[in-house]
């Protein structure tokens, strides 16, 4: 994604690692508290997230299909 660009490949990785940090720090705070549920939520957002990021021509692509399949739902 950054390509030959050191500026936004540093910044990709800044923030890959303050990514990572955060979910690691909550993921460990709710399973702490037993919050199992809370937890699976944080991973399953966590990793939607993520596609989102670091592949954002498949997350539209898969976004598009998803859309593609809720418009035939209405319009029959």
């Amino acid at each position: 994604m950054g390509g030959n660009n050191p500026l936004v490949s540093w910044i990709l990785t800044v923030v890959t690692s303050l990514f990572v940090a955060v979910m690691a720090v909550r993921s460990f705070g709710h399973w702490a508290r037993k919050e199992w549920g809370a937890l699976i939520t944080h991973v399953v957002a966590g990793a939607v997230v993520a596609v989102m990021v670091f592949t954002p021509d498949k997350a539209v692509n898969i976004l598009k299909f998803i859309g593609g399949k809720i418009a035939t739902v209405f319009n029959g």
